[in-house]
């Protein structure tokens, strides 16, 4: 990983440890019931399916180059994965309404919100918009699903995150290498897209929280949340 990133991805995790606790909780909540892990899955399956048609979009009018075309189809595997394994959770077919995902509304806006700032300040390439969305995203998932996977650790879980992972840090550096190459490749960018993402990521965050489902299990003992919302 490149010195630059390497250095954008620290700062990026300590602007954000202050809401390490906070997710960690709502993930734990989250990992102890069967329901909610499955819905939270089937959320990230919605985020992961969102992210591969912004490609789509994106890159609609112009011909699509083999990096690009890897990167649409990783996402859509990743959608995949965790629809897979969120129908296993609640074993049943899942859509990507409200009644089948978390915080639905700010699931959705997330992206874009982020999607608009970028697109207010960028005035270089139009693959720019795509290659820091991508790139801004990666930084969330990269620090967001290490700390899923210590929760599903702890809740004696067993979804393997290692592969999928890996290929965020990939797409990381990929895209930082792509935006270089089109001279748009710029720390100042960075520092405030991801500035933006925080703020996005904050009040999903927060809408995960106040969810009631999620809310209604975070009362409840978590010893009687693996069989919520099964009867």
């Amino acid at each position: 990983m490149s010195s630059l990133i390497q250095s954008a991805l620290s700062d990026f995790e300590t602007k954000n440890k202050r809401l390490v606790g906070r997710l960690t909780n709502l993930l734990d909540t989250i990992c102890a019931s069967d329901a909610l892990h499955g819905l939270f899955l089937n959320t990230l399956s919605m985020m992961e399916h969102i992210g591969s048609r912004k490609i789509m979009v994106t890159q609609g009018r112009t011909d699509m180059d083999q990096p690009t075309l890897k990167h649409l189809a990783d996402e859509t595997r990743h959608a995949f994965f965790m629809k897979r394994h969120a129908e296993t959770a609640t074993k049943r077919t899942l859509a990507y309404g409200s009644g089948d995902v978390l915080a639905h509304a700010a699931a959705r806006m997330y992206f874009q919100r982020l999607e608009l700032a970028m697109r207010q300040s960028l005035s270089g390439p139009s693959a720019a918009v795509y290659l820091y969305m991508s790139m801004i995203v990666e930084f969330r998932a990269t620090w967001g699903y290490g700390i899923f996977q210590a929760a599903l650790k702890r809740a004696g879980r067993n979804l393997p995150l290692k592969s999928l992972l890996a290929e965020e840090e990939q797409h990381l550096e990929d895209m930082a290498r792509r935006l270089d190459r089109v001279g748009a490749l710029s720390r100042d960018y960075i520092d405030a897209f991801t500035s933006q993402e925080t703020r996005g990521f904050e009040r999903l965050l927060s809408a995960l929280e106040q969810d009631s489902r999620v809310a209604a299990a975070d009362s409840a003992p978590r010893e009687a949340l693996l069989s919520y919302g099964t009867a």
